[in-house]
């Protein structure tokens, strides 16, 4: 050290001040941290053992007090309840030290003070929920709502115990060092989510024993008709989708490199293994009629598989792009720059956008009138609806191949790049479309054949052959093509068409401009390169973002409706609230920012989700017991008192 730095440290010193930053070890922060996520995981268990055992009333309706005092004579139910309490005031202690901690010695480190800070907001509202239960004599909603609070709790804490480990974790990382899949984790995280509020629901509405059998229910793959009963069955078929997803995520990361690669990886296949324990649970006690022992073991086993997703997502976004297979051997990447001809037929259909139409499809089927669909009715219109907008993709790649020449993102489309002629990629689209109508025709319903097809003919001919190079306003107009898929589900499901439907045609229809816009920032360039008169290339970004914000204004309250006008319940209405303000949240950021392209993709990439959950809730909230308003009572109109009710003309009995 030289003499001149020896003196400014000594000088500092002097001061009373540190030269060195101040930087402090997170290792209490992560000790802490892990502790109160083991604890919290036991907590739930316990809060399970308490439902099972029906000791919840065990402390009367008292709270925080037990029966009115502080230490109570101990029977078993009051010596379960009063022990879940006490493993909760530990647990309470354990989340004020991971905030204190996280305030005290990490205030200049938000990655760690944030998710800190939500641990104690949820461990508050935790609190409340816990005495509102007993308040209110256990409704079934509430231990719900209990339940679900606890797992983000969960969550939570081990969000900061897994920042706190790792080297640089502290740091919220940047999208471009987040996995390729790591959509797909998330999706797989939130239907695990979803998977663990039906089961819940199941457990606290006694419906374990309405669906017998394995893996049928009651000897049929159909849903039940009692509504207890399609909520177990519900509940089945999404455990199984999980799974589905779970080892479509372990085959996914199963090539992905460096140390966080590795992570990823073992995360992966924990979610899978505890995944297959978890149905091998269900199926033991479903097939021994639900023992209280495998009842706490199907619990555990399921909070284990949250934790294990919580893990998976938080190393899916810091395990980069790069697989390990191809750092190895560049000649695959190579071969995969050249896909087969299977590969190409596929590209031509564009099947990240059709998983999305089919969402917006199938979920109308479940809140129609006509009750809940069939696996028949589902799985046609699912063919159906892939050909057809299939089909519409390819003739839309037919006709665009001369811009898709021009432009960055499109240039490598098999039609373009040579590896399928013109001609053959049009006629492909045609007989795509030509067996989708036939699909539609002789195994759903005439009607919806007729909406698909004018589905394919509007996008093809309103939007590709006419508006998108002849108006800024092509997606608002012709955008409407993507409004047609709720038509048409609804229309399998009734046979004709509802106010109903319309309604769900115009949330789509207002969700489109938003949507496509900030991809069209993104891309202006490319649009401009190939004379497209995309808004922001004709009136600039700045038009372009206030368009965005007014669109999403009329959308947000268009998608309330329905919950204030009793259509769809409460969970639907607190989805669609908590969905849209995201959305609205990142119209204005656009808005107000410079940079457009991180936040325009973040925006880009949220649509997309928020459509799809918000027509998931939909689905979610017409299966779910509660939350609904009653249905209206007859009423009758008598001008004849002296007359029977049952001797009225039916065209007096008003509904």
């Amino acid at each position: 050290m030289s003499h001149e730095s020896r003196v400014a440290s000594h000088e500092s010193e002097v001061a009373g001040q540190d030269p060195r930053p101040a930087i402090h070890d997170s290792r209490l922060l992560r000790r802490l941290a892990w502790t109160g996520a083991g604890f919290v995981l036991g907590l739930i268990v316990l809060g399970g053992v308490v439902r099972i055992t029906g000791s919840g009333m065990g402390c009367g309706d008292h709270w925080p007090r037990c029966n009115g005092q502080w230490f109570p004579p101990l029977d078993l139910p009051t010596m379960i309840e009063i022990g879940h309490r006490w493993a909760a005031a530990l647990v309470s202690l354990m989340v004020l030290a991971v905030a204190a901690v996280a305030w005290g010695r990490h205030r200049e480190q938000p990655a760690l003070r944030r998710p800190a800070t939500l641990a104690l907001v949820l461990l508050v509202v935790q609190v409340l929920l816990g005495a509102v239960t007993v308040k209110l004599a256990l409704p079934p909603w509430v231990i719900i709502t209990h339940l679900a609070n606890a797992m983000l709790l969960l969550a939570t804490l081990l969000v900061v115990a897994l920042r706190a480990s790792a080297p640089g974790g502290t740091e919220a990382p940047a999208p471009a060092r987040r996995h390729r899949n790591h959509g797909l984790v998330v999706a797989t995280a939130a239907l695990g989510f979803v998977v663990i509020l039906f089961g819940a629901q199941v457990a606290n509405f006694h419906a374990g024993l309405l669906c017998l059998g394995l893996p049928l229910c009651n000897g049929t793959l159909a849903p039940p008709q009692a509504p207890l009963a399609a909520l177990h069955w519900t509940h089945r078929v999404l455990a199984f989708a999980f799974l589905a997803m779970a080892i479509l995520v372990t085959v996914r990361v199963r090539d992905t490199g460096g140390p966080e690669g590795t992570r990823l990886r073992r995360s992966a296949w924990l979610v899978l293994g505890a995944t297959v324990t978890q149905i091998g649970v269900a199926s033991a006690m479903v097939l021994q009629l639900l023992p209280p022992g495998l009842r706490t073991l199907h619990l555990l086993v399921g909070s284990l598989v949250w934790a294990c997703l919580v893990v998976l997502v938080f190393y899916s976004r810091v395990a980069g792009r790069e697989s390990r297979v191809a750092d190895e051997d560049p000649r695959l990447g190579a071969r995969d720059r050249k896909p087969s001809l299977m590969a190409d037929l596929v590209t031509l259909t564009k099947p990240r956008i059709i998983s999305l139409l089919l969402v917006t499809t199938i979920a109308p089927m479940f809140i129609t009138p006509a009750g809940f669909p069939t696996l028949s009715q589902i799985l046609w219109v699912a063919l159906g609806g892939y050909l057809m907008a299939g089909g519409a993709n390819a003739i839309n790649m037919w006709f665009d191949r001369d811009i898709d020449s021009t432009m960055v993102r499109t240039r490598l489309r098999p039609i373009p790049s040579g590896r399928i002629t013109p001609a053959a990629g049009l006629a492909f689209g045609i007989v795509l479309g030509a067996a989708a109508f036939a699909v539609f025709w002789l195994l759903v319903n005439p009607l919806s054949a007729w909406l698909a097809l004018g589905g394919l003919l509007f996008y093809v001919f309103i939007y590709t052959v006419w508006l998108k190079r002849s108006s800024p306003q092509n997606i608002v107009i012709g955008g409407a093509a993507g409004a047609f898929p709720p038509l048409v589900g609804w229309a399998a499901m009734t046979g004709r068409l509802d106010l109903a439907a319309v309604y769900l045609f115009a949330i789509i229809f207002y969700w489109t401009p938003p949507h496509f816009w900030a991809l069209a920032l993104i891309k202006q360039a490319d649009y401009a390169r190939a004379g497209v008169p995309m808004l922001p290339v004709v009136k600039g970004e700045a038009r372009t973002k206030y368009e965005m914000l007014v669109y999403t204004l009329v959308l947000l309250p268009l998608t309330v409706m329905p919950t204030l006008f009793g259509a769809l319940g409460v969970f639907y209405g607190i989805a669609a609230v908590l969905l849209g303000a995201r959305l609205l949240w990142y119209c204005v950021r656009l808005l107000r920012e410079r940079s457009i392209t991180p936040v325009a993709w973040q925006m880009y990439r949220y649509s997309l989700l928020y459509l799809a959950l918000l027509f998931v809730a939909m689905g979610v909230d017409r299966a779910l017991p509660f939350g609904h308003r009653p249905a209206p009572s007859d009423v009758i109109i008598l001008d004849r008192p002296g007359q029977p009710v049952s001797a009225l003309p039916a065209a007096e009995r008003l509904h």
